[in-house]
């Protein structure tokens, strides 16, 4: 019975802060040629910082501090580990791959909206053209 009070909220949550993203979108493609590209800009640096970042992560692994203790918790000994590189596998790259992809989705709609807008725009300025030689 709990779920019918907390799915609405959950979908609400997760779509109210959507439905704003693409709002805002659109005014910006309203009001200017350029202004249309900010947030696809941001998503895309976005998408980039966080490929770069998986890439650094998956290129080190281990080091740190290891504890080895006896069976009362006692430390017994204690080192620390060097990190680690490795050469990036195909699979790595497919994963940095799989991660552009998936985190380029919003840049693919909000840049479709870009792209409608603009057509949009020079459709009209096209049209207004095609009116002024008509009246000549």
């Amino acid at each position: 019975m709990t779920i019918l009070f907390v799915l609405p909220v959950v979908l609400l949550s997760m779509l109210l802060p959507l439905a704003l993203v693409v709002a805002l979108q659109v005014w910006l493609c309203r009001k200017g040629k350029w202004l249309g590209l900010i947030l696809p800009a941001i998503t895309l640096a976005m998408s980039l910082m966080i490929c770069l970042s998986v890439v650094g992560f998956s290129a080190v692994t281990g080091g740190g501090a290891v504890q080895v203790t006896d069976g009362h918790g006692n430390i017994v000994e204690e080192y620390h580990r060097e990190e680690e590189h490795h050469q990036l596998q195909p699979a790595d790259l497919a994963m940095v791959g799989g991660v552009f992809l998936v985190f380029n989705v919003p840049t693919l709609v909000l840049g479709g909206i870009w792209l409608y807008y603009k057509n949009r725009r020079e459709w009209k300025e096209d049209l207004k053209k095609m009116n002024i030689q008509d009246l000549e």
